[in-house]
């Protein structure tokens, strides 16, 4: 299964609510997200895991969370 259409929709959904955790300065540090999708967007940045930084996905760290569902997100501070 190509994941990669679910990071658009997954973007769409997440740019709201973190507008709006920005406009209140409440920046989340962590985004957690499907496993699955999690590992598609490790290998479209595989330069910088290479170069030993974190993986950053719209700001924020990024983590695999296996009780998400698949278009799930999650943030944490």
């Amino acid at each position: 299964m190509d994941i990669s259409p679910l990071l658009t929709r997954i973007i769409d959904h997440a740019c709201g609510p973190l507008a709006e955790r920005i406009e209140q300065r409440r920046m989340p540090a962590l985004m957690r997200v499907h496993p699955a999708v999690f590992a598609r967007i490790r290998e479209l940045r595989e330069t910088e895991i290479a170069n030993d930084n974190p993986l950053m996905f719209l700001g924020m760290e990024l983590e695999a969370d296996g009780g998400l569902p698949l278009e799930g997100f999650e943030f944490a501070d």
